[in-house]
Parts: C-alpha cells; structure tokens; sequence
C-alpha cells in the first residue's frame, strides 16, 4: 500500500508536498490536476487521449498487440503475435478484489473514483473505434454497460437492469458523442499543448513528474 516507501512518488503522494490526492490518478496523469477534480480536468484527459495513435483497452489487448502492433512493428517471434487471439480476457495479474472486500466499502471507492471511470469508458470506445478503423476483424462486443456500474455488479452485487439506461447513457459508439468532450475545448487545449516546446518532463519511474525537465536537457550545449 506504499506505506513507508521512500520513491519520490510516494513521498509526494503522502507526504507534506501534497502533489498528489490518492485517487484518480490517470485523470491526473492525463489532465495534471493537482487537487479537486473539475469536469475540465476530465474534459482534458479525454482531450489526451484523442492524441494516442492506438488506445488499447483491457479485453481489446490481445487484439491490439496481435492485430496492430506486431505488423506495425515487424514482429514474428512473439508469443503475442498469432492469428489466432485468446477467448479469454488479458490480465497482467490476478483480481486482488475477488471476493476479499466489503461491498459497501466498494462502493464508496467507486463513488469517489468516477472520474477514472469516466475516463476508462471513454478510452474503451476510443480503443474500439481506432481497431475497427484499422480493419481488425473478430473483436469482442463493446460492453454497452458504463464501467462503474460493471465493477459495482461485480463486486457489490448490483443488478444492472434495462431500467438504469432510462437514465444513463450505453457505453456505445452511437453515443460517442456523449462522452466525447466538447470539440471547441479540446480544439483550445491541443493548441496550447502544440504550442509548448519539446521539452522532456524530470519523472521518476511510474510516478512522480518532478519540478524542472530532464537532467540530459540541462547538460546539453545550446548553440552559440
């Protein structure tokens, strides 16, 4: 759980620096927020992702990997690279929720992490579309259930019913638009984002982004 770990990240995270909050960490990641969570900084995120040549969500990996990236990339001998994909769904490691967790304590954290959700619904019709454009046959139906309510089924016991999409929207690319931030936003944020120089941000490992840019940078010799 990270407790008394000394990588930067952590001591940001829980130390008196204070630059991370404990949660939602790819919206952050994803927009920079630093503190409370606005719908602009989710709109941002979304905005990000819509740069990513290939998003590639979860039960799309193995489609991704051998349908996308081993041709791209010229690779043959990969175990990854096959025609045919695995019916089963890509876990890197095993669900240290199943059955282990109070449901009531699953649902606050869900609650407190729908922006991530949000985020994740969005990367999965953005990943869905991209594969389909790229002529990638045989994928798995898009689940048309939004993630928050897929995880609280799962581990909460909640019973999805046709009655919740009266008032929610279906995770589908008919409603792209819904999820999809407004184009006006995003159209203002990747000009800033063009705009900026190339620079290389200072970063440790998988966390930390730490004041300054690379160390290379600095060392390197500006012409006269």
């Amino acid at each position: 759980n990270g407790s008394g770990a000394k990588s930067p990240f952590w001591i940001d995270l829980q130390g008196s620096k204070g630059v991370y909050h404990g949660d939602n960490l790819n919206v952050r990641w994803l927009s920079g927020a630093q503190g409370k969570i606005s719908s602009d900084h989710i709109n941002a995120a979304k905005c990000r992702l819509q740069l990513f040549d290939l998003v590639i969500a979860d039960k799309l990996y193995d489609h991704a990997v051998a349908k996308v990236m081993c041709p791209l990339n010229g690779w043959k001998d990969s175990s990854y690279c096959v025609d045919e994909i695995p019916k089963g769904e890509h876990r890197s490691k095993p669900d240290p929720l199943e059955n282990k967790t109070d449901p009531l304590f699953i649902g606050a954290w869900v609650e407190r992490l729908r922006p991530s959700f949000e985020i994740y619904d969005y990367a999965r019709i953005l990943s869905w579309k991209q594969m389909k454009e790229r002529g990638v046959e045989g994928l798995p139906e898009l689940s048309e259930v939004p993630s928050y309510m897929a995880t609280l089924a799962g581990y909460a016991g909640t019973k999805v019913t046709d009655g919740h999409f009266r008032k929610i929207r279906r995770v589908s690319l008919e409603n792209e638009d819904y999820f999809s931030p407004p184009v006006e936003f995003c159209d203002g944020m990747k000009q800033i984002w063009t705009s900026n120089p190339d620079e290389i941000p200072n970063a440790y490992g998988i966390g930390t982004i730490m004041k300054g840019f690379h160390p290379e940078l600095r060392n390197e010799k500006k012409p006269a």
